[in-house]
């Protein structure tokens, strides 16, 4: 069995070496896509595991500053995964980050051909294919409704953009048909 504090001091140069490629869902240990409340439970747990104190006692400089450099990370990860709306930030850059712009490229072009496979997040396809189910129906307003709600998680998606026109087109058409009578049902008293 390793000694424990050989093992941190292994641990934190392992993680010094790799800090460039590790996402802060790695950082922290976690999961992406992972509950809210797990991220300060994993915080916790890491910093308390990882903190340069664990180090100090006899060791060099360098495995001092390597030691600070993994915790601040450590906290750096923490201070935007806690954060709701710099998580989904985050996770949206993940997804769309350097290295995906052939598969973004493949995806848009496939969009075109297949609305069905316009978004990019589960968030987006959720309120996406609700938007379609709505197109079908011809409720134009349910549409319109539901492509806002999806660009919130998708803001850059041109694909939802232009079903958002059509959306509204769709819904000024519709009025026009019923002679501007929102309900059809609408009862007329004379």
């Amino acid at each position: 069995m390793l000694d424990p504090r050989l093992r941190t001091r292994f641990e934190i140069e392992t993680i010094h070496e790799l800090l460039p490629e590790l996402t802060h869902y790695h950082l922290l240990g976690l999961k992406y896509g992972c509950a809210q409340d797990e991220v300060d439970v994993a915080f916790r747990n890491e910093s308390r595991r990882l903190h340069p104190d664990r180090v100090s006692a006899g060791a060099t400089p360098e495995l001092k500053a390597k030691a600070n450099d993994v915790y601040k990370a450590i906290n750096e990860a923490y201070r935007l995964l806690r954060d709701p709306d710099a998580r989904l930030a985050y996770d949206q850059q993940m997804t769309s980050g350097p290295g995906k712009e052939d598969e973004d490229s493949r995806r848009t072009a496939e969009s075109v051909r297949d609305p069905a496979k316009a978004a990019r997040t589960p968030k987006g396809e959720k309120y996406w294919k609700m938007a379609l189910q709505c197109w079908e129906a011809r409720d134009f307003t349910g549409c319109k409704m539901q492509i806002q709600f999806a660009l919130t998680f998708e803001p850059d998606n041109e694909v939802f953009k232009e079903w958002m026109v059509k959306a509204q087109s769709g819904l000024e058409n519709k009025k026009k048909d019923t002679g501007g009578a929102g309900n059809s049902y609408r009862i007329r008293i004379s």
